[in-house]
């Protein structure tokens, strides 16, 4: 289940870099790289709109990468907190853009991009803290393949399921836009709170073992007859 909510995570990643490639300036919430690739671009050509937005969308996405991990010095092993933050910033950037028609102003673009670009560096550390890739593939294919070629099988499957996620979250955006596009915004904030869901209940699930197998133990040391039993107490 815990692997399912993290592909929940890369599908909410595909599906707002493409809003935000698609409506909110041209630059991606997440992808750093090419962000950079497209200020280089942009000061290259002299053409301010996409140097703008690649710089926006990469201080967005610094700003929520250092707010996250501050806010994790207090609980560093917390991911449904950070996540409930990650999808109060989604909320906003799906309410202006339903409110703009999915066509904001150059400065409520800006704005939006900024939003959506903290709340993927936000992500991003709490990916960290998953030890799953939620975000950025590019390290995740170079992995995934080069476990092909030497056969090591090890987190190959998850490794896969990301890549497709991601894909799979911004294909269903794109054609939300193209035949519901009052839907589209919405995608992100509903795909974060699925990944919230399934992560709440695999902690859930997570302890309720522990503590099953804690109380096997317990029953098993008093044991009357001095016999460590092999099964869990009934409780």
């Amino acid at each position: 289940m815990p692997l399912v909510g993290a592909a929940a995570l890369a599908a909410c990643a595909g599906a707002v870099d493409l809003l935000a490639v698609t409506t909110l300036g041209g630059a991606f919430a997440s992808i750093v790289t090419g962000n950079l690739v497209t200020l280089g671009y942009g000061l290259g050509t002299g053409d301010p709109h996409r140097a703008i937005a690649a710089v926006t969308a990469t201080a967005g996405f610094g700003v929520g990468v250092a707010a996250w991990t501050w806010l994790g010095r207090f609980r560093p092993a917390a991911v449904l907190g950070p996540l409930a933050a990650q999808l109060v910033a989604l909320v906003v950037v799906a309410a202006g853009l339903l409110a703009t028609g999915s066509r904001p102003d150059p400065v409520a673009a800006g704005a939006l991009l900024a939003v959506a670009a903290m709340a993927m560096g936000g992500q991003s550390v709490v990916g960290l803290r998953l030890k799953v890739p939620t975000t950025y593939m590019t390290g995740t294919l170079t992995s995934a393949l080069g476990g092909l070629v030497t056969g090591q099988r090890t987190g190959q499957g998850q490794r896969f399921i990301q890549l497709i996620a991601l894909v799979a979250g911004a294909t269903t955006t794109a054609a939300l836009r193209a035949y519901l596009p009052s839907a589209a915004p919405l995608l992100p904030p509903v795909l974060l709170a699925t990944a919230m869901l399934l992560l709440a209940r695999a902690r859930q699930v997570e302890r309720a073992g522990s503590a099953h197998g804690h109380a096997g133990q317990e029953h098993a040391e008093r044991d009357p007859a001095g016999v460590r039993r092999t099964e869990p107490a009934r409780i």
